[in-house]
């Protein structure tokens, strides 16, 4: 019985040994890229609401723990240790340097606008500026607005590695809630001019997803 005893404490001993503790606390160097050169927001939690907690400057390097299966990533942030990125900002390579950007035009007086909620003037060397008006796209939208049958549409960006974002109002200035990759189904609830009012009916989250990046099923 001795001899039972003690072989199956070595068989413990052994498989406790074999077992990659380390594995759990390793992480992974990437470097925050956005489009517009700006920094990324660090939250306390994977969804986009009132939980930033600081911003990592583009081109800084992040240690990455994991990627949720959200589109998130959870990350080591200074002294306050675990909180999360979205992880379509992060890429393998430390990005070059942006080139920086030219000083605003000074607008005249006079404004035109148009019926896309955007507006026209000239400054100061006679080239025209455009500008938009948030609030003015999102009425224009809105205008349009109808409440529809739900149908089922599909998730098509550009390309087949790429995503869609969904927002909370119908413009592209408005905060990104989530991403979906290619081939989710969306349940449409209503829909303006350029834009559909969907539910994901997997999670409840609902929002704003442009029409063009998707595909009707019924």
């Amino acid at each position: 019985m001795t001899r039972k005893v003690f072989a199956l404490a070595l068989v413990l001993a052994l498989l406790l040994c074999a077992v990659p503790v380390s594995a759990d606390n390793s992480t992974f160097a990437m470097y925050v890229y956005t489009d517009n050169g700006k920094g990324l927001n660090v939250r306390s939690s994977p969804y986009v609401g009132e939980n930033i907690i600081g911003l990592a400057p583009y081109g800084s390097k992040i240690m990455v723990r994991h990627f949720l299966e959200n589109g998130w990533a959870c990350i080591e942030w200074s002294s306050i240790g675990e909180a999360y990125v979205q992880a379509r900002y992060l890429q393998g390579t430390k990005p070059t340097p942006r080139n920086a950007k030219p000083a605003t035009p000074t607008p005249v007086p006079y404004i035109s606008y148009n019926n896309s909620g955007s507006y026209s003037s000239y400054n100061n060397s006679g080239y025209e500026t455009t500008y938009t008006d948030t609030l003015a796209v999102l009425n224009a939208e809105f205008r349009t607005a109808r409440i529809v049958s739900p149908f089922t549409v599909v998730v098509r960006p550009t390309r087949a590695s790429g995503w869609v974002n969904m927002r909370w109002a119908p413009s592209k200035d408005t905060e990104v809630i989530t991403t979906y990759r290619s081939g989710i189904r969306l349940t449409v609830v209503a829909e303006t001019q350029s834009w559909y009012q969907v539910s994901d009916p997997s999670t409840g989250v609902s929002g704003y997803i442009m029409k063009a990046y998707t595909t009707r099923q019924y």
